[in-house]
């Protein structure tokens, strides 16, 4: 576990800033993510989202009278861990509670937050979820303490493949592949239901084992030989970048969809089997408006905003726009007063608002659709490829409809 204050104002500054309310409480926001294993790449870009947002929220002031503090907690990639990290977590004071990596892992805080939240009032936390997209969270799983400021895969899949279709990249043959877990199939099943609606056909589908497999030259000579054109895969960590290094040794040329392809190591593990290949994501630094955004993350880090950061920093400002409309004087901090700020909260980010929706708690925000080229305007991963933006599908058409298996019971 490591316990991070971000601030860089100097102390005297600092002191001077916060010393108004000295015995006011402190938010703690606990950063469950995992920092080891095959998936710690992914789960440390989320990271660096959280710090750079937590740093600009007590650089305007904190809250409450303090500077917001960020602890960060290593679940190993797995869920029984994260849940013992949980505890640990509620014990520490963590009054909101951050995953960001994994559905599965989401799915068991998200219960288990629901779990304390019931056998604990008064001491209730929030679950903000800035990066598991498992649309089931906010469907059968939903609860009021629980926030998606993220997309899903319905989201994604739309955009993406409305997107090659206008472009004409949608080949008539589309094959799937996904990961066998709840985003997974769910991936799988916006991929199958959008290509159809967009008139194509599905000649072959895999679902297979998560960060287990450690060669795709199997599934691949599957694809080559279904005669597919398109490949639509929601893949992500090592079994993005695997797959691709199969689909470039076998001479594969194949249109492909993704959502990972930025995570650090993926193109420049690939190489030109990336090439063209479409990226659904929350944000790219072409989009017009984010040079601001893009200089300063770039100034803190040294590099530029790429992957997951944007994702967990514009919802760590759309949590800080809602602590901005409570006044607490100093005074307890009350996890239900933060969730129902949240329930009004937007946040206005280069390429579109984010905001909330009240009926499940997802975030409603724009789709970035790029695609991997030698002409994109910033190189990534230490390669010559970058990620071109195509297309910026707005909130409204990325939106998908609540599901009616969310059934949120509200505080009284």
């Amino acid at each position: 576990m490591k316990k991070l204050t971000i601030t860089h104002v100097s102390i005297v500054s600092a002191a001077l800033m916060f010393s108004t309310i000295a015995s006011a409480e402190q938010l703690k926001i606990a950063a469950i993510e995992t920092m080891t294993g095959p998936a710690a790449s992914t789960g440390i870009a989320f990271l660096e989202g959280k710090r750079y947002a937590v740093k600009k929220l007590n650089e305007a002031g904190g809250f409450n009278g303090q500077p917001i503090q960020l602890v960060e907690y290593d679940n190993q990639g797995n869920a029984a861990t994260a849940a013992d990290k949980l505890k640990v977590a509620i014990r520490d004071g963590a009054k909101v509670v951050s995953v960001s990596n994994s559905s599965a892992i989401a799915a068991q805080i998200s219960e288990d937050v629901r779990k304390w939240n019931e056998r604990n009032p008064g001491k209730e936390v929030v679950f903000l979820n800035d990066g598991a997209e498992a649309f089931d969270l906010t469907a059968e799983r939903c609860h009021f303490y629980y926030f998606k400021a993220s997309s899903n895969a319905f989201m994604r899949y739309k955009a993406i493949v409305a997107t090659m279709k206008q472009k004409g990249t949608l080949g008539p043959k589309v094959y799937l592949i996904d990961q066998n877990y709840s985003y997974g199939q769910e991936a799988m099943a916006a991929q199958r239901e959008y290509a159809k609606a967009a008139g194509a056909t599905i000649v072959g589908s895999d679902l297979h084992d998560v960060m287990k497999v450690q060669d795709f030259s199997p599934y691949v000579t599957k694809i080559k030989a279904s005669g597919a054109e398109t490949l639509l895969t929601g893949n992500w960590g090592n079994d993005i970048v695997l797959l691709l290094k199969a689909i470039g040794d076998a001479g594969l040329k194949i249109q492909i969809g993704n959502q990972s392809l930025d995570t650090p190591g993926t193109l420049s593990s690939a190489g030109p089997a990336a090439e063209g290949a479409y990226l659904a994501k929350l944000y790219n630094t072409e989009v017009p408006g984010g040079e601001a955004f893009n200089a300063d993350f770039e100034k803190e880090f040294g590099h530029l905003p790429a992957s997951e950061q944007p994702t967990s920093a514009f919802a760590f400002q759309l949590l800080g726009n809602a602590l901005r409309s409570l006044d607490l004087k100093g005074g307890p901090i009350n996890a239900t007063d933060i969730a129902l700020a949240l329930e009004n909260a937007s946040y206005d980010t280069p390429g579109g608002k984010w905001s909330v929706r009240k009926e499940d708690h997802q975030v409603l925000l724009p789709v970035y659709i790029s695609q991997v080229s030698t002409e994109a305007k910033n190189k990534h991963d230490g390669t010559q490829f970058g990620f071109k933006l195509l297309n910026v599908v707005s909130p409204e058409e990325a939106a998908v409809p609540p599901s009616p298996k969310c059934d949120m019971k509200r505080p009284s």
